[in-house]
């Protein structure tokens, strides 16, 4: 029967407002030990799949200097310290996008990485919100903001220009709900 393992030790490699990064030892139950075993500390991020009236989908474009590209991506961020994952999702809409209001609802919630990551990757649905606000971007924040349709999304998909795969998962999750939308939009 598979147990847990036990750490023995823990030493904190990182220690700054992006990232807690430590390395254990464990021990697995028939006592083989692991180390370094690294495990990256990171708060709860969030996400929305936001609709407007028209049944656009507003979606960020973005640079991921991990990878060198440049992406389609579901509005979101890191929730600040003890946010309530709903308010961090309208507050990371209206900050990055201008968008406000809308009906929400909870759509899902995973762990995108266990094996090396503590964080929950948090997605909310949002329908009938409005771009009728300022943008509030952080200094290191470069964006765009994108409208396309449920069926430009797919083809966004197909051609990996949305290619995050926590943001498709929660996009593939949205899907069953968007199906009623006019699919005629465009970017913006």
């Amino acid at each position: 029967m598979l147990k847990p393992w036990k750490t023995l030790a823990s030493k904190l490699l990182i220690d700054d407002p992006w990232m807690h990064l430590r390395a254990d030892v464990c021990e697995r139950a028939d006592g083989h030990r692991i180390e370094p075993y690294y495990v990256w500390e990171v708060r709860d991020f969030v996400h929305t799949v936001s609709v407007l009236d028209d049944g656009r989908i507003v979606l960020v474009r973005q640079y991921r200097h991990a990878t060198g590209l440049f992406g389609l991506e579901l509005p979101g961020g890191i929730l600040d310290e003890g946010e309530d994952p709903l308010a961090g999702a309208r507050r990371e809409l209206r900050e990055e996008c201008g968008a406000t209001g809308g009906e929400w609802r909870h759509l899902v919630s995973f762990y995108p990485n266990p094996a090396r990551q503590t964080n929950q990757f948090h997605c909310y649905l949002g329908r009938g919100v409005k771009l009728d606000a300022a943008t509030e971007l952080d200094a290191n924040e470069e964006l765009e903001v994108h409208l396309l349709s449920v069926a430009e999304l797919d083809a966004a998909i197909a051609a990996g220009t949305f290619h995050q795969g926590p943001h498709i998962a929660a996009f593939l999750m949205a899907r069953p709900h968007l199906m009623n939308l006019n699919q005629s939009g465009g970017s913006a």
